[in-house]
């Protein structure tokens, strides 16, 4: 609904000092022995030939994100974020059962565009958080010495909020999108070492999405909600872990999410003005590090 008519470009890259902090995290606690491997007894899968152990996985992590959001009226804006994460899986034989719990909040972002109700060129300070949750139900389809492969059903929410200070004409902007989804999570053991590197992709799709508008207090813009037409989303990342111990270790990935947002089917009104909600996207990539715990 911000409805600009200039086209945001990418203004800030991953944030160099962030990703260096990370790295350098990563590599002093890899400075560390791996322990010796325990004698445990192999997880059952669909699919086995000489299979391994698949530990029960809790990690918990860091990050930062570069975001990027734009409306098909041609505003939009970008944003760094900073990031918490906590997963956890766990092996029932063959039956995969997890869950997923993540925010995300701004340290500096902008938005460029125009005035909703003027049309003239502006350029203003913005703000953005994510919150996402999601829980999963899959099966261990293959286990071999050297790869194993889950694939897992989700239900989730995914929650974005855009906001602007009142100076500038300030309202918020609250995305609320339930899904469902599906995604595969490969990991490929390397023999000898204390490594492992893994794969994970997947697909959600929104269930009954909408976006609920809040101006702040005399903005001429309606207070509402707009639901949206559909809400999808394509996901992935790739990374390393390496353990230090039996049971602990760290990990580090990058990763990139695209959501696409259609239409609002509805319309508000503000005196005698009637505002739609456009197609729009969201899209963020950037890195994660933090520590796993294996049991």
């Amino acid at each position: 609904m911000k409805g600009s008519l200039i086209p945001a470009g990418w203004a800030q890259g991953l944030p160099t000092r962030s990703l260096l902090v990370l790295g350098l995290l990563f590599s002093a606690l890899c400075l560390w022995d791996p322990g010796p491997n325990e004698a445990l007894a192999a997880t059952p899968a669909l699919i086995s030939d000489n299979p391994q152990t698949v530990p029960n996985e809790l990690d918990l992590g860091i990050g930062t994100q570069d975001w990027y959001y734009r409306e098909t009226a041609g505003d939009g804006d970008n944003a760094g974020l900073l990031t918490g994460h906590l997963r956890t899986l766990s092996y029932w034989g063959p039956v995969i059962l997890g869950a997923d719990l993540s925010y995300m909040a701004s340290y500096t972002g902008r938005y460029t565009g125009s005035d909703i109700i003027t049309g003239a060129p502006i350029q203003i300070p913005m703000a953005e958080t994510v919150f996402q949750s999601s829980v999963h139900l899959g099966l261990l389809i293959l286990n071999t010495a050297s790869d194993s492969l889950g694939v897992w059903a989700s239900w989730g929410y995914h929650q974005q909020i855009w906001m602007t200070p009142a100076e500038f004409g300030g309202y918020e902007e609250n995305y609320q999108i339930p899904y469902l989804g599906g995604s595969f999570y490969n990991q490929t053991p390397l023999a000898g070492t204390g490594w492992t590197v893994f794969e994970e992709g997947g697909y959600r799709s929104g269930l009954s999405p909408s976006m609920a508008v809040t101006p702040s207090a005399g903005e001429p813009i309606p207070a509402g909600t707009f639901n949206l037409g559909s809400a999808w989303n394509l996901h992935g990342l790739a990374g390393v872990r390496y353990l230090f111990t039996p049971h602990l270790g760290v990990y580090l990935t990058g990763n990139y999410s695209y959501w696409a947002f259609a239409q609002s089917t509805n319309t508000l009104s503000s005196g005698t003005r009637q505002f739609l909600e456009p197609s729009s996207i969201t899209s963020y990539f950037g890195a994660e590090t933090g520590v796993t715990l294996e049991y």
